[in-house]
């Protein structure tokens, strides 16, 4: 989440008021003028995999890879390569982030925290209308965030407001990571994280996408390096003052 959105989850559903119209007019280009969205093929593999962080069975050599990220106001390139590995089967979608990080900054492991706090990965989809989508975050040490948001769109497709639920738990969502940190207890000596993740299906209302099905979704990282400003990376940059615009997600076709 950005700054704009931290003061929507204080509450199980909170809502933010809307911005005056002059400031929304001064902060927001035209959609129309910015670049399209990312695209990307999501495979088709089958294969057995154990959600244990290493990536190493044969399926994850046929992942879609996403690198790199760039700043999400689209003023250039990320400081420490992000890696994301994205594909699926019958049952569930995988995902796999890998971060180079030289200095971790994590410590929140309780369910729903507000892990962008410190440092964390996004990932936000719609597998049907932009107004509604699933937001699921993971950090350095294991924190997990879910959740549904409501956002309300206005005629041009950017964001009026957001209403966030926190009451909804990705029930049969399952992720590890690597290398395994205790909260609060970063290695200075690791420079990368690694958290391998499965999302079923079932956890979004969904059955499994046909070949040539299209979702929308974005691919997000907060990260912080001391005596550094804080870098708000995507896959798709949004070039909006905030990740919740769905209407600047990419687009995830599934593949034969």
């Amino acid at each position: 989440m950005t700054t704009l959105v931290r003061l929507l989850v204080l509450g199980v559903a909170t809502v933010l008021p809307p911005l005056p119209a002059a400031e929304k007019s001064a902060a927001a280009p035209d959609p129309a003028t910015l670049p399209a969205p990312g695209r990307v093929v999501v495979p088709r593999r089958a294969g057995p995999v154990t959600i244990d962080g290493e990536l190493n069975e044969a399926v994850w050599a046929g992942a879609a890879r996403l690198t790199p990220f760039h700043r999400n106001d689209g003023a250039g390139p990320e400081r420490e390569p992000t890696v994301l590995r994205i594909w699926y089967d019958d049952t569930a979608l995988y995902l796999a982030w890998t971060c180079t990080d030289a200095d971790v900054q994590a410590t929140l492991t309780a369910r729903d925290a507000n892990l962008w706090d410190e440092e964390v990965v996004e990932f936000f989809v719609a597998p049907r209308e932009l107004r509604r989508y699933y937001e699921l975050q993971w950090n350095p040490v294991g924190g997990i965030f879910d959740a549904i948001v409501s956002n309300d769109l206005d005629a041009r497709g950017l964001s009026r407001q957001i209403s966030v639920d926190r009451t909804f738990t990705a029930a049969g969502m399952r992720s590890a990571l690597r290398p395994a940190r205790g909260a609060g207890a970063p290695d200075a000596a690791d420079r990368t994280w690694q958290v391998e993740i499965r999302i079923p299906f079932s956890d979004l209302g969904e059955s499994a996408p046909r070949p040539g099905d299209v979702w929308r979704g974005n691919f997000y990282r907060y990260n912080r390096t001391r005596g550094q400003k804080e870098e708000l990376v995507s896959w798709s940059p949004t070039r909006l003052r905030s990740f919740h615009q769905p209407s600047r997600f990419g687009f995830l076709e599934f593949g034969p």
